[in-house]
């Protein structure tokens, strides 16, 4: 599987909490995120690879306020309504991210295929990485 990046889109970023605590990296991350940015309409990029979704603000003066979410962590991606712009809701045990975007039912569609893809995939612990060969005796 390649994790570069399958795709980016710029909209605008709202997080909702759902529950005081979330028990993922992903929820820690919507909190340092909605620390910063409270609860309004955060415009910026979205990137897309296969484990990770980041969101980067255009705004980067008030600090580190860029959003990791690894699609592990996600337990459901919705489709919202809207004429022009359409939100996907990025819902995790604790949070829902919301983006309006352009073109919101692709990229719900290729989140929710992406998500249940990295679920698939066996995760190491770090620092230890698979032999690229297997080794001959000779």
């Amino acid at each position: 599987m390649s994790y570069g990046v399958v795709g980016s889109k710029s909209g605008h970023l709202l997080v909702e909490t759902l529950t005081g605590a979330g028990g993922t990296p992903s929820d820690a991350a919507f909190d340092r995120f909605q620390d910063v940015w409270g609860a309004t309409w955060v415009a910026g990029r979205l990137t897309l690879t296969a484990l990770h979704l980041t969101f980067m603000p255009n705004r980067v003066g008030r600090g580190s306020a860029m959003l990791k979410i690894d699609l592990r962590d996600l337990t459901g991606v919705e489709l919202g309504a809207g004429v022009v712009q359409r939100t996907v809701g990025l819902r995790t045990p604790g949070h829902v991210g919301r983006l309006r975007c352009l073109g919101a039912p692709a990229l719900a569609e290729q989140v929710a295929s992406l998500a249940e893809a990295a679920r698939h995939v066996p995760s190491r612990p770090p620092g230890r990485s698979e032999p690229s060969s297997p080794s001959s005796p000779n």
